[in-house]
This record gives structure tokens, C-alpha cells and sequence, in this order.
């Protein structure tokens, strides 16, 4: 595409005096970080899959832009990769490595072979794969299938591990089996599958490029999954817009500069192109009156999608409808003219996506605001449409595929049926726990195995104590990871088993 300064930031390279990301800079020091073993970091880069971000790659390529598709996030994970084995002795006493940072207990170095710690002991000691085996094997038959919980998390995580480990945990009677995707997007999920019967995206960032707007809820793509600026750029030479909707006006989705485009490494990107600030929290009355705009446009509902294509959409309409504006902007921290400017856009602009991330989910009423969003997707008509659509954006590559094959506490009969077909072993009806219910089934006592793989729930959920307290509880607690996390540390009731694990 022909170079268009009507899109460019600054006139001084690389926004030398611009406040922004370093990126070559950085490079740089990441290079020198892996110096060591820059042949094998090479191959990582050119021959595997990033384990970074949702919208990873194969190689340094991708099925849609031509030419490199990297960014920093894939960059700076490098190093867990590359790192040499940590010192046993390390671990032999944990008491010192209580202080550490997470970033500290990283930079200790990968698990290189098992690891047991007995109650009492000061820290842990080296076991053959075989006594680790062995271990697990024992309490697993002891363990009522009741008092069995597994929970799967990790950027680089691939479906087949999420897959198998929901199988075993099927295998031995129990649905206690979970994984992140419930932590970030459980709202998403819940409410679009309720009211679209699809918890999951439906639309690509390949439609990206060909639609006419795009809106960030809640998300903040450059800093969390910063290869699609890249996206962004191109849809911007195409005509895209771009609004953003949220409390703050974050400088990355204001311009950017992507090392990877010569034009926009040089001089950056502008992207957004209307900014609609509401109070943390206040998008459930923002979504709510951009409904109710819409519903008194002229032209605001796409009337012939919502006949034919839904059904109680008008007990929707009855509810923002009875809900005054001053209560809306109250709600919402947005006053009614900006919602209707925000209405009035999506009419001007049909084929609009609706990105939103953690901003929208990590609320009480996250599920609500979810709803609200889909029921102003519905009144234009997004889903199911070419070049427009709902987008729930995932921070880490293979959670939303550990959800689709399975690693999920209640499936569904349909599902569960079909694997007792397949598998030829009984598969388990009982409902099962997720990832918060298992944290509280532990603090109770209720939970003699837990195996964790990757996560680390004295930094994911609310209540550090008391997660300190409830993984103190199972007889034998399993940490399956790469590296040192502080949650490895809690001092174990009984035993706790350290095993090493791959990247991809």
C-alpha cells in the first residue's frame, strides 16, 4: 500500500520525541539477554508457535498480512525458552525465596526434574520421574473421585494438553476440571452463550481489514496483544475507524508505532478516531443507552435482522426504555449526547466489530454488561454477517481452545454422551467445580489432590490470604510449570510435587 501521511504521528523517526515503546531498543536488549543461546532462540522464533498473546502465530508468519508478524510480548517471553535450569539447592530452603517478586522467581532458572517437599521440611528435594509417578499414582487411588481437582492455565498451553488433562480427569471420575478462560472472559461466555448459543468469537481480525468500524471496550490491544496494530494499521489505510470506549484514554490506541511496518515504524500510526469515556464499571449505562438511541433513531435498528433473526428482543427494548437518561448518565458517567453520538455512529457505519477484553468481564455485573453489549449488537445486526461482529478478545494463546475441547467443569450432556462413546469408560454426571469453587472445596478441606498446571492463584484471585490458606489444605498439591511461582511455596499439609513441564 502506497505510504499516506494523513496517517502518521510525528515526522521524527521512530518518534524519537515521542513518548513511546522502544521497540529496536529493546530488541536489542533481548538479543543480548539470549546471547547464549541465540541459535536455538532463532528457531523458536522462525520454526515455532508463539506462545504469547491470543492471536499467536507459526513461525514468524501469519495467513493473512504478508511479512513479519512479531511483537515484544512474544519477544519478551523469549527468555522462558532459552533460560538454563534453575539450582536445586535454591529450593532446597524456600524460606529466603519468600520475598522474591514473581519476575525474581523467574529469573531462578526452569525446573529441571521433579521436586517433593514433605510437611515440615524447610524446601524441596529432587525425585526420579519415577518416584513422582509413582506418588501421583498412589494418592489418585486413594483419593475419593469427589476430593480429585485439576485446573489449566499457561500462555503456550496447546489444546491437546488441555484436552488430555480434561479426559483424565474424566477417566477418574471427576468433573472438577477448569481453566483460566472462567477467570477473564466467564461473563463473555455465560451471556453470549445464552443469547447467541456461542460463547466465543464470530467474527476474525482478517474482517478487521474490509469492515468500517471497530470498537475497543475495556481493552487495550497494544500493550496486551500489541500484533494487532499491525491489523490496525492496515484497516486504517483501508478507511477503518476506530472508537474507543473506555474510562481512560490510553496513549497506545491513540497512535503506535509497529516495528514490523517500515512506514509506521518510522512515523507511527494514528488509530483512534473517537474517544467515549464512561466511569470504571459505567458500560453496562453506556451499552444501555446507546439501546435506547437507537431505539428512538429513525434508523437505528436494523428491524428486518431483529424479526427474523431473534426472539424476545422487545423485553429488552421495554427495559432500556423504561430506564430515564439521567439515570443512565448517572450509571454510566457518559452524558446522553455522547451515547447517541455513539448510536448515530454505528448507524453510519454498518459493518462495525465489538472487541472488549478484562474493562468489561471483571465486574459483578460483568455478566449484565455482556448482555447489554450483545443487545446493541443484535439491534444492528453484527453477527452472523461478513466483515462485522462480537469479539472477546483473550489475553493468553490456548485458552479459549482449552474451553471448546473440553477443559471445562459442566460441557453438557451432549458432550459427556459422546466422549462415553468415544472413550469407552463411564464418564462422570456430577457437577463439577470451577476454578473459584475449587479454591473454596480446598480451603474447607474437601479437596486430597489438586493439580495445578501453570496459574498461580495467590496472584489471579481476589483474597491472597486466603488462597494461601486453601492451598495449604489438599494432601497432595501438584504444581506443573517452567519456572518457580510463589503459590509452589505454600507450606503443604502433606506433600507438595514440583514437575517440570515443556514450552511449545
Amino acid at each position: 500500500m502506497p505510504w499516506n501521511r494523513d496517517t502518521w504521528v510525528s515526522l521524527s523517526p521512530t518518534g524519537l520525541t515521542e513518548t513511546k515503546p522502544r521497540h529496536f531498543r529493546e530488541m536489542a536488549r533481548i538479543a543480548w539477554e539470549n546471547r547464549s543461546e541465540l541459535p536455538f532462540a532463532w528457531r523458536i522464533l522462525t520454526r515455532g508457535v508463539c506462545d504469547g498473546c491470543a492471536l499467536g502465530t507459526t513461525g514468524m508468519r501469519d495467513w493473512t498480512i504478508e511479512g513479519t508478524h512479531l511483537c515484544m510480548v512474544r519477544l519478551e517471553l523469549l527468555r522462558l525458552n532459552t533460560m538454563p535450569a534453575l539450582d536445586p539447592e535454591r529450593l532446597a530452603d524456600v524460606a529466603p525465596l519468600a520475598s522474591l517478586s514473581s519476575e525474581d522467581l523467574r529469573q531462578l532458572g526452569r525446573l529441571p526434574h521433579p521436586m517433593v517437599r514433605r510437611r515440615g521440611e524447610p524446601g524441596f528435594r529432587p525425585i526420579s520421574w519415577g518416584g513422582a509417578l509413582d506418588l501421583v499414582g498412589a494418592r489418585l487411588r486413594d483419593a475419593p473421585t469427589e476430593c480429585i481437582a485439576f485446573y489449566l492455565t499457561s500462555r503456550g498451553i496447546p489444546n491437546e494438553t488441555y484436552y488430555v488433562a480434561q479426559k483424565a480427569a474424566r477417566f477418574l471420575g471427576t468433573n472438577h476440571v477448569d481453566n483460566s478462560a472462567r477467570l477473564c472472559h466467564a461473563a463473555s461466555t455465560v451471556a453470549m452463550k445464552e443469547m447467541l448459543g456461542h460463547g466465543a468469537s464470530t467474527t476474525s481480525y482478517r474482517d478487521w481489514l474490509h469492515s468500517d468500524l471497530i470498537v475497543f471496550f475495556g481493552s487495550n490491544v497494544p500493550n496486551n496483544q500489541p500484533v494487532t496494530t499491525k491489523y490496525l494499521h492496515f484497516a486504517k489505510k483501508n478507511g477503518v475507524r476506530i472508537a474507543v470506549v473506555n474510562p481512560y484514554r490510553e496513549p497506545g490506541l491513540e497512535r503506535y508505532w509497529v516495528p514490523s511496518i517500515a512506514e509506521s515504524a518510522l512515523f507511527g500510526t494514528k488509530l483512534a478516531d473517537d474517544w467515549f469515556e464512561v466511569d470504571t464499571g459505567g458500560d453496562l449505562g453506556f451499552l444501555n443507552g446507546v439501546l435506547k438511541a437507537l431505539l428512538e433513531e429513525p434508523d437505528g435498528m436494523d428491524h428486518d435482522f431483529v424479526r427474523g433473526r431473534t426472539t424476545g428482543f422487545e423485553a429488552a427494548a421495554d427495559a432500556v426504555r423504561g430506564q430515564t437518561w439521567e439515570d443512565l448518565e448517572r450509571s454510566s458517567g457518559a452524558p446522553q449526547e455522547r451515547m447517541r453520538d455513539f448510536a448515530r455512529l454505528l448507524v453510519e457505519q454498518p459493518n462495525a466489530h465489538f472487541v472488549w477484553s478484562m474493562g468489561l468481564t471483571q465486574h459483578a455485573h460483568g455478566v449484565d454488561t455482556i448482555r447489554a453489549l450483545v443487545n446493541v449488537a443484535l439491534a444492528r445486526g453484527l453477527p452472523g454477517r461478513p466483515n462485522r461482529g462480537l469479539m472477546p478478545i483473550r489475553g493468553h494463546s490456548g485458552v479459549q481452545g482449552g474451553a471448546e475441547v473440553g477443559c471445562a467443569p459442566s460441557p453438557g450432556e451432549a458432550a459427556l454422551a459422546r466422549w462415553e462413546q468415544v472413550w469407552g469408560f463411564p464418564v462422570p454426571r456430577a457437577k463439577g467445580l470451577t476454578a473459584n469453587d475449587q479454591v473454596e472445596a480446598s480451603a474447607r478441606g474437601e479437596i486430597d489432590v489438586f493439580w495445578i498446571v501453570g496459574g498461580n492463584f495467590l496472584e489471579t484471585l481476589s483474597g491472597a490470604e486466603r488462597n494461601r490458606a486453601a492451598l495449604s489444605r489438599p494432601g497432595l498439591r501438584i504444581h506443573q510449570d517452567i519456572v518457580v511461582s510463589s503459590s509452589m511455596l505454600v507450606e503443604p499439609s502433606d506433600t507438595v510435587l514440583l514437575l517440570p513441564a515443556a514450552t511449545r
